[in-house]
């Protein structure tokens, strides 16, 4: 109430306090008054003031003369019980002018849980998580520096994993579950009792600030200080933005209270740098951070950790740094193929390949040597194979130019089976799941083979469909004819019997050429031939469900994701169709030769369908608004728009003039995350890695060839001295095909090429000079210069062996290649770092 009179414990009962507000003058509102007092640099206490210079209330003498902590009772009295009061509020403003700044501290302290709410401690976890999760990496690493509270709320690694997924990479999960169950220990009752039994109760909340300690800056200065989110080395913060205060003899160190330092800028693609993880004296150490461990002992893959390693090899990826490996290594030479690889296949650590040589060989990737003697069974090239090491199916399956089919034992190299005469010719390709094998040939025809024992009344065995192209053999039985009661009735008396493993079930006829390369998704089998079309068939009745055309000579190679078919041709082109539609959505140009083998990776987060099915609709939503106002726009072919002068771009573009086709449930380039990627191989001797720009169209971003990853990963084999010295000849050879460029050179002169130069008296004593190369391998050219990191432009060192590529694998972290140099190579994009190779095992591809 106005004119309640104050305690008698603070004031005098001899003094009287006008209550009258007129007496008061009207609050200043002069920009001496701030909210924010936790900062000055002058030099006074607030005593030594001239208290009534600033048009405030003056004190009485009775108040003066009350002790420090008097005063600033008599604050904390008015600003909890009577702050609203007019008077009061004068007389506690005036109260804290006469006070030194430390006291004033302490008053600022409890009125910060009135003035100060943090949301993130506030908010359930739940929801903070659900917010956090729809920003950008870069910019959560950057709010994780406000607090401790918000810290522990970013780096929480069940947010990570979402943000992982959403990135579109894949995870391996089994190899995570197995790394966990592996790393489980129990936490000793000792332990237990040594943990805090309170948390501290002011996390997240502002905090006193803290002295830094005299040797904290020359510590900062080193090598080893961590960039700042988007900068160079910066003092790294504490929980509080405050360096805590230590021990000048304790250099131990709180990892928790580290800069959760993020991202840097690296071209267009950002990527974490070091992010620090909670450590406690109450856990065992960990000697990986790719772990975190909870209160009883159980063992969690570090997601947070697994993040920053992916988007770091991503970054590799873009900006192609990597290194080379061979198979086998260049140390045992006897190992390889006798003569050009036509398939090969990698998953974990093993890789099988199939050459002309007629073996198939089954290769250590740690090693880079073999496991065992080659697997020989065949009489002709091995031209087509897949493998499954896992111990329930444990099996390779290889076809050949002999006609034949052969499964083999993947742990043990027997062979199992033998197929004789599956096709009338060369078996070109084949794909098998848990359910059947398909097998596709020179012949023109595909075949659909049972693996396990089938009986009529598994939903497995095929539905004659009349009509469809397909023809069964004798002992398939038409269940259309038959009533289900009655094959019950047979099996069970035992008149009609399992049709054993590897029978075969349907043959399917629609191509007219050979059928090159073939797909396996779920029901659907695609496949591509000589004819220059594709073909999507039913697995279970045989049945042709679409024919996509397009190419302009024939189809080599296919892949399949069930929401596009890539393909690539004779006709030097890679094309990207949408399954749903049949539409081509991307046409990708930059080979000179046949492209004979490619695979794919979009990266589409979850929920993909209806984000692609948005942006098609509003690709289409643009062209017909275009058509309606007036432009030149239509779904013509590329040469009828090239004759109205201009050129069309298919690689992605969603201007209206370039739309090919309307009705695709995909965007033009097939859409995908930007971390989208295509890889091809070609006959004209080069791999090109394909990515999107910021526009979403696809761009060559890198080129790659056989006969530099041979000479790159033989170098890797040699000594340092060893090295240094075929750089020096590399350079010399490079040096010496520049002047042939110069103006004024004599072209009658002799020609300093790559032979003339390294002409000269043998030294066959020589320990530099590099061995020279086995009969069954092609001679080794002089390595580039730059054998990772930033590949350039150079002029050709000298004349090469034909290096074909016939086919290629990539997954998360790396490209193999095979091709007619006998010599299996490959791009590590790891690129030696030894966090990202830790952290491999546990990525999946796009």
């Amino acid at each position: 109430m106005e004119g309640e009179p104050m305690p008698d414990a603070l004031i005098p009962p001899t003094l009287q306090l006008q209550t009258n507000v007129s007496e008061f003058p009207p609050p200043s509102l002069s920009p001496s008054f701030k909210l924010d007092e936790g900062y000055s640099d002058d030099t006074r206490s607030q005593a030594e003031k001239d208290l009534g210079s600033d048009n405030v209330m003056a004190l009485p003498n009775w108040v003066l003369a009350l002790s420090e902590a008097g005063r600033a009772g008599m604050i904390s009295l008015f600003l909890g019980d009577s702050l609203s009061r007019f008077k009061h509020f004068e007389l506690a403003y005036s109260l804290l002018r006469s006070l030194r700044t430390s006291s004033i501290v302490a008053v600022v302290d409890r009125l910060n849980p009135v003035l100060h709410m943090d949301p993130v401690v506030k908010l359930p976890p739940e929801v903070t998580l659900e917010i956090f999760s729809y920003l950008e990496p870069r910019t959560l690493l950057n709010a994780s520096l406000a607090s401790r509270s918000w810290r522990d709320r970013i780096l929480d690694s069940g947010l990570w994993r979402f943000l992982y997924a959403n990135e579109g990479w894949r995870a391996n999960l089994p190899a995570i579950r197995a790394f966990e169950e592996e790393n489980f220990e129990p936490v000793s009752p000792q332990t237990r009792k040594s943990r805090l039994r309170h948390p501290e109760p002011d996390l997240g909340e502002p905090r006193q600030k803290k002295r830094v300690p005299p040797t904290w800056l020359d510590s900062r200065s080193g090598e080893g200080a961590p960039s700042t989110v988007f900068g160079g080395p910066q003092p790294e913060a504490d929980d509080e933005g405050d360096h805590h205060m230590t021990d000048e003899n304790n250099h131990t160190t709180d990892d928790h209270d580290r800069n959760a330092d993020s991202f840097t800028d690296d071209s267009d693609f950002t990527m974490l740098n070091s992010l620090s993880l909670p450590s406690s004296p109450l856990y065992p150490p960990l000697q990986s951070s790719l772990l975190m461990r909870s209160l009883n002992g159980s063992a969690q893959i570090n997601w947070t950790h697994l993040y920053k390693q992916r988007r770091r090899l991503e970054a590799n990826w873009h900006q192609g740094r990597y290194t080379n490996f061979q198979l086998p290594d260049p140390s045992y030479p006897d190992e390889a193929h006798r003569e050009c690889v036509y398939a090969i296949q990698f998953e974990g650590n093993w890789l099988v390949s199939g050459s002309r040589d007629k073996t198939v060989r089954v290769w250590d990737l740690k090693t880079k040597r073999l496991r065992y003697k080659p697997l020989q069974g065949h009489s002709k090239s091995v031209l087509c194979l897949q493998f499954d090491p896992s111990p329930e199916e444990d099996i390779i399956i290889s076809g050949s130019s002999d006609k034949s089919v052969i499964i083999w034992n993947f742990s043990t190299g027997e062979r199992v089976h033998r197929i004789e005469g599956a096709h009338l010719d060369s078996v070109l390709n084949l794909k098998f799941d848990k359910r059947y094998l398909v097998t596709c040939s020179k012949d023109r025809t595909v075949k659909v083979w049972n693996r396990r024992d089938l009986l009529p009344n598994s939903s497995d065995y095929p539905r004659m469909c009349r009509g469809a192209g397909a023809t069964y053999p004798s002992h398939i039985i038409d269940l259309n004819d038959v009533s289900p009661s009655f094959i019950e009735a047979g099996i069970a008396n035992d008149q009609i019997k399992a049709l054993k493993p590897y029978s075969l079930l349907m043959t399917v006829q629609g191509h007219g050429a050979a059928v090159n390369a073939m797909q396996i998704n779920g029901d659907d089998i695609v496949t591509a031939s000589g004819d220059r079309m594709i073909k999507v068939w039913n697995i279970r009745t045989g049945a042709c469900t679409k024919t996509l055309m397009g190419h302009e000579k024939g189809i080599a190679c296919v892949e399949f994701d069930s929401r596009r078919i890539i393909s690539g041709s004779n006709d030097n082109t890679v094309r990207v169709y949408d399954h749903a539609s049949g539409a081509e959505v991307a046409c990708l140009r930059a080979h000179s030769n046949l492209v004979r083998t490619l695979q794919a990776g979009f990266g589409d987060p979850p929920g993909a369908d209806e984000i692609l099915r948005q942006e098609a609709q509003a690709v289409e939503n643009e062209f017909f608004a275009a058509q309606e106002s007036g432009q030149a726009v239509s779904l013509g072919r590329r040469e009828q728009r090239r004759l109205n002068g201009y050129e069309t771009n298919t690689h992605g573009s969603r201007d209206p003039r370039d739309i090919t086709a309307l009705g695709a449930k995909i965007p033009p380039g097939g859409g995908g995350s930007k971390w989208a990627r295509i890889v091809s191989g070609s006959y004209d001797e080069t791999i090109v890695i394909w990515h999107k720009d910021g526009d979403g169209k696809w761009t060559q971003a890198h080129q790659l060839k056989q006969h530099d990853a041979v000479a790159n990963a033989g170098r890797e084999n040699l000594s340092e001295v060893a090295r240094t010295t075929v750089a020096a000849q590399v350079q010399h050879l490079q040096a010496a095909q520049v002047l042939m460029t110069l103006p004024g050179h004599h072209a009658g002169g002799q020609a300093p090429n790559a032979n003339h130069a390294q002409a000269g008296p043998a030294n066959h004593h020589n320990p530099l000079q590099a061995p020279p190369a086995p009969a069954n391998q092609a001679t080794p050219q002089p390595p580039p210069v730059h054998h990772h990191h930033h590949h350039v432009r150079r002029p050709p060192l000298a004349p090469h062996s034909a290096a074909r590529v016939f086919k290629l694998q990539f997954d998360a972290r790396k490209i193999i290649c095979a091709s007619v140099d006998p010599r299996i190579v490959g791009w590590d994009f790891a690129n030696d770092d030894e966090e990202i190779i830790e952290a491999c095992p546990f990525f999946q591809g796009l």
